[in-house]
C-alpha cells in the first residue's frame, strides 16, 4: 500500500512538472525563491527531473504537491521586469489612466506597487506573492480524492520559432481582454507568435479522467482553446456553488459515456436533467421512500431497528432506475427534463434535442 501511494504520488508531480505552462514556470520559480522549497526539483526536466522526484522523501514529496497546487495563487504580471516596466503596467491595466504614462514616474510607481505587493521579479514578470501560506491540501494519503479543478485543460503549442513547443493551462481570465497578459498570451509571447492561427497543437491533457482530447478532434485550436476555457470555468465555479457539483457531473459524464468536450459542456449545462444521490445516502433515500408509504414501519416497535435501510434504499435506487457509478460513489439516472444540446450532435439514444 505504502509503495502504491508513493508511485502515485511521485507519477501526479512527474505529469504535473513536465507539462509546467509558461505561466506556471514562472509562479513556480517564485514559489521557490520565497519558500525555499523544491529547489531541488528547479530546472530539471526528463530523466534528470524523474531521478529527482524519485529520491524525495515522503515529507518533501507532500509539500511538493501542496506547492503545485497552490500556485494559482501567485498572480504573474507580464511584461513587468523592472520598476519602470511595472508602473506602466499599474497605470494601464490597473488604475486605467494609460494617458498619464508620459508624463509620470513609472519607476516610482514600480517601488509603490511593490511595496504594497509583496512579489519577486521572475525574468520579464513580476509574481506578486500570496498573502497567506501555501495550501495544505495533501496530507500525504489523500492525492487520489482530491479535487483538482484549478485547470482543466494543458495544451502543448509549437510554432515555427519554438518548434518543441510550450504548455499554456486552461482557464485564461484574460481570454476576452486586450492587452494583459495570462496564459495564452504569455505561451503566444514564447513561441514568438502573434495569434493561435500561427500553432500546432502536439500535445492535450485533461483534468477529468473521463475526457480524452484527441489532436485531430478540433479543426481550429482557437475553438479547443474557448472550449477548453468554459469547462474551467465550469469546474471553478462548481454550479455555483450547488452542492456535490463535481461528484455528480463526472457520474453523469460516465452515465453517458461521454469522453467528448463539446458534450461534456453541455451536460455540464443540463445537470438538472440528472437525479443523483451519494452511495453514503442510501440509507436516507430508503427511509425517506418508506415515510412516503406511510410512517407505520417507524411506529411499529418489533420492527425497530430490524430493517436495513442502506440495503433497502440501495434496491429502492437500483428499482426506480438509478446506476450505481464505477466508483461505487453516487447512484444517477435520467429524469424527464429536456436536454438542450447547444455544442454537440445530440445521440438518438440519449433522447437530446438541439437548441
Amino acid at each position: 500500500m505504502e509503495a502504491q501511494k508513493k508511485n502515485l504520488e511521485q507519477q501526479w508531480l512527474l505529469d504535473r512538472l513536465e507539462a509546467l505552462s509558461v505561466k506556471e514556470q514562472a509562479q513556480l520559480a517564485a514559489a521557490v525563491i520565497s519558500t525555499g522549497q523544491l529547489k531541488e526539483l528547479s530546472g530539471k526536466n526528463g530523466d534528470e527531473l524523474e531521478l529527482a522526484v524519485r529520491k524525495l522523501t515522503p515529507e518533501a514529496a507532500k509539500d511538493a504537491v501542496n506547492l503545485l497546487l497552490s500556485l494559482p495563487d501567485y498572480e504573474v504580471i507580464c511584461p513587468a521586469g523592472s520598476y519602470e516596466q511595472l508602473g506602466e503596467f499599474y497605470l494601464r491595466y490597473e488604475a486605467g489612466r494609460s494617458e498619464l504614462i508620459p508624463y509620470a514616474n513609472l519607476e516610482q510607481i514600480g517601488w509603490n506597487y511593490e511595496d504594497s505587493h509583496l512579489g519577486i521579479f521572475v525574468g520579464d514578470c513580476f509574481v506578486v506573492l500570496p498573502g497567506r501560506e501555501p495550501r495544505q491540501v495533501y496530507d500525504g494519503t489523500n492525492l487520489d480524492t482530491l479535487p483538482d479543478t484549478d485547470w482543466s485543460l494543458r495544451l502543448k503549442l509549437a510554432s515555427p520559432a519554438v518548434p518543441g513547443g510550450v504548455w499554456l493551462c486552461l482557464p485564461d481570465s484574460t481570454i476576452d481582454e486586450e492587452g494583459r497578459m495570462d496564459e495564452i498570451r504569455l505561451a503566444l509571447r514564447e513561441l514568438k507568435v502573434q495569434n493561435i492561427q500561427e500553432c500546432s497543437l502536439l500535445d492535450a491533457r485533461c483534468s477529468l479522467p473521463e475526457l480524452s482530447i484527441g489532436l485531430d478532434e478540433y479543426q481550429d485550436l482557437a475553438d479547443l482553446i474557448y472550449d477548453g476555457n468554459d469547462l474551467g470555468y465550469v469546474l471553478q465555479e462548481q454550479g455555483q456553488g450547488a452542492p456535490r457539483f463535481l461528484e455528480k457531473f463526472r457520474a453523469a459524464l460516465e452515465y453517458e459515456h461521454c469522453h467528448d468536450l463539446k458534450l461534456a459542456l453541455d451536460i455540464a449545462a443540463n445537470l438538472n436533467c440528472y437525479d443523483y444521490c451519494p452511495a453514503q445516502d442510501a440509507a436516507r433515500f430508503g427511509e425517506e421512500v418508506l415515510q412516503k408509504q406511510g410512517e407505520t414501519v417507524f411506529r411499529d416497535p418489533v420492527l425497530q431497528g430490524g430493517i436495513d435501510l442502506r440495503a433497502y434504499g440501495e434496491a429502492q435506487l437500483e428499482r426506480q432506475g438509478y446506476l450505481l457509478n464505477a466508483a461505487e460513489t453516487g447512484y444517477i439516472r435520467r429524469n424527464e427534463r429536456e436536454f438542450h444540446c447547444e455544442r454537440s450532435a445530440p445521440a438518438p439514444e440519449m433522447g437530446l434535442t438541439m437548441q
